[in-house]
């Protein structure tokens, strides 16, 4: 036998669905946001930490020097909430402080523009932020005149923001796709309550009565089916 739903089953059985589609797009694009805003925010932190260390390079012995301003540099691998590695270098990667072999950015670095990045560190997904700056006098150990200074952090703390961010969104979407379903059960029965009243004056009827359907405030799509009964019903009294 085959089922039949009614109207009121037929309605929610098409809207809900959609509505769960655009919920999840939503979420889609909830996420994807919430992982540019973290990377903005944590890149301006790497930015930060970057300026930092560039303000303590010395090549004033010949050499390369860095003198870690460890207090802020303390405070930067507290608020990362994971691992960070710097490394300052020549471009040519003969002179180099902090840890070896940072995986270079994507692109060649441009003087005085920062790049930030994503990268894997023996096995460790990093953010990575990278920054290349004339140097002052050429190094004598290599000749190089460029520095690169590279500063990165685990992706951990980002990746637990955008979680966290992404779960209240869904459990927000959540309701609210409750409410709606709620909403269009409720308007739903509501604008079939005509067509229940006309049912009902249909079912008190007696066999006899052929008088026309008096049904007010029937919606426009149901009014030519009545339109229709009535004409039969004036057929059949003929």
């Amino acid at each position: 036998m085959r089922l039949r739903l009614s109207l009121r089953q037929s309605l929610l059985l098409l809207l809900l669905p959609a509505i769960a589609a655009v919920t999840t797009v939503e979420l889609w694009m909830t996420h994807r946001d919430a992982l540019e805003a973290a990377n903005s925010a944590y890149d301006r932190s790497l930015l930060g930490a970057i300026k930092s260390i560039d303000a303590n390079v010395s090549t004033a012995s010949g050499g390369l020097a860095v003198e870690l301003p460890y207090a802020q540099f303390e405070f930067f691998q507290l608020t990362a909430s994971g691992t960070v590695y710097f490394r300052v270098a020549t471009v040519d990667g003969l002179v180099e402080v902090g840890s070896a072999d940072l995986p270079p950015p994507p692109r060649p670095l441009q003087l005085g523009v920062p790049v930030f990045y994503d990268a894997s560190y023996f096995g460790e997904a990093l953010r990575l932020g990278a920054y290349m700056r004339a140097l002052d006098r050429p190094l004598s150990a290599s000749g190089a005149q460029h520095l690169v200074i590279q500063v990165a952090e685990s992706t951990q703390s980002r990746e637990a923001f955008t979680r966290s961010f992404v779960a209240r969104a869904a459990v927000r979407d959540g309701i609210v796709l409750i409410l709606t379903a709620v909403i269009i059960v409720a308007m739903v029965a509501l604008g079939l309550r005509p067509v229940s009243r006309l049912a009902e004056q249909v079912r008190a009827r007696t066999p006899t009565d052929l008088a026309p359907l008096d049904a007010p405030g029937l919606p426009a799509d149901v009014q030519p089916l009545v339109d229709a009964i009535n004409q039969q019903l004036e057929r059949t009294q003929e």
